[in-house]
């Protein structure tokens, strides 16, 4: 077998400065929050899941109480106003802390909560989309690849 030893600066500064990036994730993980909450709030207004499918309509017993047919909106909108992430240095979580947001997204019996005037059809607004899962490609291969074209630095 034949070898030789690459000596050379601009590319060892890439490897290098891809290895340094890649040990602390959160400004790739910043961008993917900030992606990611817009993508949510957009499922809002077009009442999807992440797999594309329409969120269930309002009950008849529903919209008689509330006087409209509005999935997940409601009157404060605190719902789809109310998404956050967490980045850290290797991972990214986001979501929302309202206490109702976990029966919207995965939908609840009266049986099991007495307190509901009826079952609650899931409405998944968290997840990733096909749309999504490309453009976090994107934003981490930008990432990445941003020390091999500015030399490492």
């Amino acid at each position: 077998m034949i070898q030789d030893r690459v000596d050379n600066r601009r590319v060892l500064d890439a490897l290098n400065g891809l290895a340094k990036r890649s040990q602390d994730m959160r400004p790739a993980f910043q961008d993917l929050g900030e992606y990611f909450i817009e993508s949510t709030k957009r499922r809002f207004a077009s009442k999807t899941a992440p797999d594309g499918s329409r969120w269930a309509d309002n009950s008849d017993e529903t919209i008689s109480r509330k006087g409209r047919d509005d999935p997940l909106i409601g009157e404060s909108r605190r719902l789809s106003n109310e998404i956050h992430y967490r980045p850290t240095g290797t991972s990214l979580e986001w979501g929302s802390s309202l206490d109702y947001a976990g029966m919207q997204q995965n939908g609840g019996l009266k049986a099991a909560y007495p307190h509901l005037w009826g079952d609650i059809p899931a409405r998944p607004f968290l997840g990733l989309s096909n749309e999504d899962e490309a453009m976090a490609l994107e934003i981490l291969q930008e990432h990445l690849a941003e020390p091999l074209r500015d030399g490492g630095s």
